[in-house]
Parts: C-alpha cells; structure tokens; sequence
C-alpha cells in the first residue's frame, strides 16, 4: 500500500509541476511578443488536446505541443541534475530579481502616497474602558 501511495505522490507532483509549466509558457510567449514583436503562433503554445468547458469534454484542437513549456521543463531538469551549487546560484539570482523588481516598484510608487492619511499615526482611543 505504501508503495502504491509513494508512485501516486510522484505522479501528483510530476503532474503539478507540468501544470505550472504550462502556465510559465505562456509568460515566455508573452515575454517574446513585448520584446520582439513577434507573434508566436498558437501552434507552438497550445496543447493538442484541450478540456472544453461548455461540452465538459476533452476536444482536439489541431495543435502542435507546447514547445515553450517542454524547453522549460528540459532546462530546470538540466539544472536540478546539475547539482545544489547552481541551482542554489540560479535561485539567489532569482530571488534577487525579484526583490529589485519589488523595490523599484515601492519607490516609483512613493509618489502616490498621501502622507495626511497617517496623521495621526496613532489615533486616540474612543472606546470605553472594562470595567472588572
């Protein structure tokens, strides 16, 4: 039984970490219409086989696999084999990205803030004291 629920908890993970894949995919092809201008096609971004809503069934959609989501789960593979060391250096840059990218967020919206909402800081107690 344990063995059962072991492969089962693999196949679980396997299937989320594709599904957050997917999702990566389409940033990437985003990304790559911002940067370039070019429009990648949905021929290389959409899945084969799709779950339509409306019929509530599986439909085909004609599409080619979702090269993008492939070559992104292909590079974090690569890089997870390659050991702790880059992979913890590729986190630290990306942590660090992130980070850059709050900070320039918080300043260029500094601009915005009304300071006469924290007057005062510490408002004064309207309520009524408990008596024991």
């Amino acid at each position: 039984m344990a063995w059962f629920i072991g492969w089962n908890y693999a196949l679980n993970y396997q299937l989320s970490a594709l599904t957050v894949v997917v999702g990566w995919s389409n940033y990437v092809v985003q990304f790559i219409n911002i940067i370039s201008n070019y429009n990648a096609s949905a021929m290389v971004t959409t899945a084969p086989v799709i779950w339509n809503e409306a019929t509530e069934s599986f439909s085909v959609t004609g599409q080619a696999i979702n090269l993008p989501a492939i070559a992104i789960a292909v590079a974090l593979t690569l890089l997870l084999i390659s050991g702790i060391r880059p992979t913890a250096v590729v986190n630290l840059v990306l942590v660090i990205f992130k980070i850059i990218v709050l900070l320039i967020f918080i300043f260029a919206c500094c601009k915005y803030v009304d300071r006469n909402n924290y007057t005062p800081f510490i408002p004064t107690n309207l309520g009524t004291r408990f008596s024991d």
